[in-house]
């Protein structure tokens, strides 16, 4: 049987819904500044308009590829954001704290967010007036950021930025779901479904910076993925074979 006219698109919307919020939640967590500075980090740490259109994420990438030691309150988030603009809603008021920290001996970075309670929003893209789903998290989260490279072997050898730099953050405390809506996961249920977030990845893919949500599903925990083009500020759906191949690359279905 044929689809129904607009599933695909409505499967487009709700996977953006699900990854763009989740990013959402990162990028809020990744602003920030020092405890003892009167000023947060300029913009001179943001991206490039030509690497990530998106106001918001230029500066959030900066953070995280930076590894900037950071410490910071609701109130000076708040502050920090007056100038920035981004089309995804953060929850700002909901947030309590956040801190980024290397350990000195080992080089290991670690990020904790802590919100004022447990998290339940709509998801931040809306299918014709319609919130597709819920992002459900902890009042603590806390991540494990592991970095290294990877060559794109879409681009050719010596070519510029075939080989960039990757950042893996790994939820090691608490949990962020996915919860998608329940007429959608029938509609949809061979590709659908609510998934427990585990891995944010950050790479280049064909040049472009690229985000990567790796999960599993509640109902069938089998691995998911959802990929996000900060670059062109658009989710990449359906996923081409060669992004598919990198992303289980960097994050395999069974871990080494």
């Amino acid at each position: 049987m044929a689809p129904a006219p607009g599933a695909r698109a409505a499967r487009a919307v709700s996977t953006r819904a699900g990854a763009a919020a989740v990013f959402a939640l990162l990028a809020a967590v990744s602003f920030a500044q020092e405890r003892q500075a009167a000023a947060p980090p300029g913009r001179e740490i943001s991206f490039p308009p030509s690497e990530v259109k998106d106001t918001f994420f230029a500066y959030a990438l900066g953070i995280i590829a930076g590894g900037v030691d950071l410490d910071v309150d609701s109130a000076q988030m708040r502050s920090m954001f007056v100038e920035f603009t981004t089309a995804i809603g953060v929850p700002f008021d909901l947030i309590k704290g956040f801190s980024q920290h290397t350990d000195e001996d080992t080089g290991d970075r670690r990020i904790i967010l802590e919100f004022t309670r447990d998290v339940v929003i709509p998801v931040p893209f809306s299918l014709l007036f319609y919130h597709p789903g819920s992002i459900i998290a902890t009042q603590r989260v806390l991540f494990d950021v592991h970095r290294s490279t990877w060559i794109d072997p879409d681009v050719a050898e010596n070519a510029p930025l075939r080989e960039g730099p990757v950042y893996d953050l790994v939820l090691t405390e608490g949990s962020i779901l996915v919860d998608i809506d329940d007429w959608l996961e029938a509609l949809f249920s061979s590709s659908l479904e609510d998934a427990w977030i585990s891995h944010i990845v950050f790479f280049r893919w064909h040049r472009d910076w690229m985000g990567m949500l790796v999960g599993s599903g509640r109902r069938t925990r089998r691995v998911l993925r959802a990929y996000f083009d900060f670059t062109r500020n658009e989710i990449v759906f359906p996923t081409p074979p060669s992004l598919a191949r990198g992303g289980r690359q960097l994050v395999p279905d069974t871990p080494p």
